[in-house]
């Protein structure tokens, strides 16, 4: 098969009008062209160009190479404009999957300080349990998820990296009796209705591993599919709930208090999915570092 360095000296050839113009112009040696010359017309099978006392004439047959040859290196010059601006990080992509939790709160001071310093790279965020479990890992670049989610079958080359934690604290109705208090005992949050999300959220599984260490089981509880259904439920008076002091920061529309628990050893775990650094791409570690500064 005819590769790109051949036809390519075969064009200088034919626009330089001699093998050493060619050499000069491809930063090669003239034997090296000539070797390529030698390979193709072996594969075409058919003299491409002659030898003159003024230089080189094409033959018919390597003539009528070169008008697909001028296409192929226009090809070619587009393909390193892309890899260039890939390399300057002034195009491409970044597709992102995460936990609806993370995405809605997490996530957004990062991606804003990337998208200021890299505003040419398209951002693919697809959250929520539906693309979770259907996301194929060769098509995504990085992964957030919470405490103990299930992931989607990694390549080995994927690693697991533990990326923040956050307080959780209990969160009551305003006029609630525990709204305010510091120091609120595990037995006193046990009588009351307790709102909180499915089995498979970080601050779930956090606040089960503790109430299992001290013996506790809650008696009436709701359980809702997402934080703002928890945040809503609060609202309403319907009982306390838990979350990470991160997501209360952000809901001031909620209308809610916080108390403080007694000492414990629950916290709220997130973490991030991504290729080794010797396989992310250059637009994949500038976002890393981001997300890893502020």
């Amino acid at each position: 098969m005819a590769d790109d360095e051949q036809l390519l000296s075969l064009l200088a050839v034919a626009e330089l009008g001699s093998i050493s113009a060619a050499a000069e112009y491809l930063h090669r040696g003239q034997s090296a062209i000539s070797e390529r010359l030698r390979k193709l017309t072996e594969y075409v099978g058919e003299p491409l160009y002659v030898r003159e006392v003024n230089g080189v004439k094409l033959t018919q047959a390597g003539a009528a190479l070169i008008p697909d040859i001028e296409r192929l290196r226009r090809v070619m010059r587009d393909i390193d404009s892309v890899i260039a601006r890939r390399q300057r990080l002034i195009e491409g992509e970044l597709n992102i999957v995460s936990t609806s939790l993370i995405a809605n709160y997490y996530l957004p001071p990062y991606l804003t300080r990337f998208r200021q310093q890299y505003p040419g790279i398209n951002l693919y965020i697809k959250s929520g349990e539906r693309y979770w479990k259907d996301a194929a890992a060769g098509e995504v670049d990085v992964f957030f998820y919470e405490g103990d989610s299930e992931l989607p079958e990694l390549p080995d080359y994927f690693e697991n990296i533990p990326w923040q934690d956050n307080e959780i604290v209990v969160v009551t109705p305003l006029h609630h009796p525990l709204a305010g208090r510091k120091d609120v005992s595990f037995e006193e949050v046990e009588s009351y209705p307790i709102i909180w999300r499915e089995p498979g959220s970080a601050v779930r599984a956090a606040i089960e591993k503790e109430f299992v260490r001290r013996g506790i089981v809650p008696r009436h509880f709701i359980e809702v599919a997402d934080i703002e259904s928890v945040g809503t439920m609060i609202n309403a008076d319907l009982g306390i709930g838990f979350m990470s002091q991160r997501v209360l920061e952000q809901r001031s529309d909620w209308q809610v208090a916080t108390a403080t628990l007694e000492s414990h050893q629950m916290v709220c775990l997130n973490f991030m999915a991504a290729p080794q650094p010797d396989r992310r791409s250059k637009m994949l570690e500038k976002f890393l570092e981001i997300i890893q500064e502020i």
